[in-house]
């Protein structure tokens, strides 16, 4: 099954600025979700007509996140409100161009859509959700209780819960971020049933992980559970079964040619290269290359195969055949992104990595900070990103024995993880370590 997601801007303003302010921050969070998931999207989200706007997710237990991500960026310019439909199903016409698609998933979205629009709310959270599944009921009712527990919440809720969310559900760093007590928070998250409402998100993500766990599936639903295995489980032979899965399910359903292809062999290619075979990683990302010779270079996937390959020859110590991949990948990119988008970040991050690697640091110092400003410069980047991009140049630092830098980014990464993450997250033990061994 395909998961289609359309939505609706239902009370755009109507101040030219502000709109220009609203039309920025859709287009950044549509750009940080077609980065964060190119490898589990049949098509990229954006907007396909007026106000309204689509994507297609393989890998359907991410449509929770990415919907409230959405819901927060156009809330943010002066509390724009969406509709939001989710359908689960199959579709007829598959294509990376989300103005291309069609098919019963396709059609089930907008209806619900539009049905959604009839009831003439400006509540901040409306959304559909269709599964066409026997457990419709139970995933009706979680959406029902969403709608019901935040339609009673007043703006200083809603700012608490949200900022919950951002900073790790921890409430110390919360209060401190807002200005607000500790036992102010207590009380308003009570209030705000903060607790059945993070629990409802939560059981329609694990309903949507674990719904195409059945025999005799589509690839799509194949995909959705690999994808879960890699990237929240960290079982990579679960994925693998589970991809291989999807392969053979898509010999049975697609022609030879199909691009949807691609992403299957890209998820493999990355499987095999965190198991250590990155030979049979290369054979496959060469098999995705083979399928998108075919297709224009504006294709995302090319940018992506381009980036998996270097990433593969980096692991290989092929140091020339990495910087040759990471430069087309970053050429292909700039042609279909601006430049300060999230995806050439990530490339300027790993080609600094390999440049880090051979020793070449103004480089690499170079890159590093080019990548850290990208994302400085997107308000839809976690600052955890950040934080990780700022370790990395102080690694830079400490390896070219300036440590008086080196400190001062350790620092700040570790500022900015104890802030955003839970207490004794891995993540935070880096720029920890770091000092440390700066202080030896």
């Amino acid at each position: 099954m395909y998961c289609v997601m359309v939505g609706e801007i239902i009370n755009p303003p109507e101040e030219i600025e502000t709109r220009k302010k609203l039309t920025q921050a859709m287009q950044n969070i549509f750009d940080r979700i077609n980065t964060d998931h190119i490898g589990s999207l049949m098509a990229s989200f954006g907007m396909i007509r007026g106000n309204t706007f689509a994507g297609v997710i393989l890998a359907q237990f991410h449509a929770p996140q990415i919907m409230q991500n959405i819901i927060k960026a156009a809330y943010s310019i002066e509390g724009t409100a969406l509709c939001i439909s989710v359908a689960l199903g199959q579709l007829t016409v598959t294509s990376h161009n989300r103005n291309e698609i069609d098919g019963p998933a396709f059609h089930a979205a907008f209806d619900n859509l539009e049905k959604l629009k009839k009831h003439k709310s400006n509540h901040w959270l409306q959304i559909v959700f269709a599964t066409g599944q026997p457990v419709q009921p139970l995933v009706g009712s979680n959406v029902a209780l969403l709608a019901a527990i935040t339609e009673g919440w007043t703006d200083k809720q809603r700012e608490i819960v949200w900022a919950m969310e951002r900073y790790g559900q921890r409430q110390n760093i919360v209060g401190k971020m807002l200005g607000i007590k500790p036992s102010v928070i207590s009380k308003q998250l009570k209030a705000a049933n903060h607790e059945v409402y993070r629990r409802a998100w939560d059981g329609l993500t694990a309903f949507l992980a674990a719904s195409d766990n059945a025999v005799n599936g589509d690839f799509a639903q194949y995909f959705n559970l690999g994808v879960h295995a890699f990237e929240v489980k960290k079982d990579f032979s679960e994925a693998m079964r589970q991809f291989n899965y999807a392969y053979e399910a898509a010999k049975r359903e697609l022609e030879p040619d199909n691009p949807l292809y691609i992403p299957i062999y890209n998820k493999l290619a990355m499987v095999f290269s965190m198991q250590g075979n990155n030979e049979e990683a290369s054979s496959l990302t060469s098999l995705s290359l083979n399928l998108l010779a075919k297709l224009p270079k504006t294709q995302i996937y090319y940018a992506e195969t381009f980036l998996i390959n270097a990433d593969i020859n980096h692991k290989k110590f092929n140091h020339a055949g990495a910087e040759d991949f990471y430069q087309k990948a970053l050429a292909l990119a700039r042609n279909i992104f601006t430049d300060s988008h999230p995806f050439i970040a990530k490339i300027y991050n790993n080609l600094a990595n390999l440049y880090r690697g051979m020793g070449r640091f103004e480089r690499a110092l170079e890159l590093f900070e080019n990548a850290l400003q990208i994302l400085k410069s997107n308000p839809e980047i976690p600052a955890t990103d950040h934080a990780i991009m700022q370790y990395n140049i102080a690694c830079l630092h400490h390896n070219a024995k300036n440590n008086t830098q080196a400190i001062a980014y350790a620092q700040e990464s570790l500022y900015l993880l104890e802030n955003h993450l839970p207490a004794n997250h891995e993540y935070t033990e880096l720029p920890r370590v770091l000092l440390a061994r700066i202080g030896e």
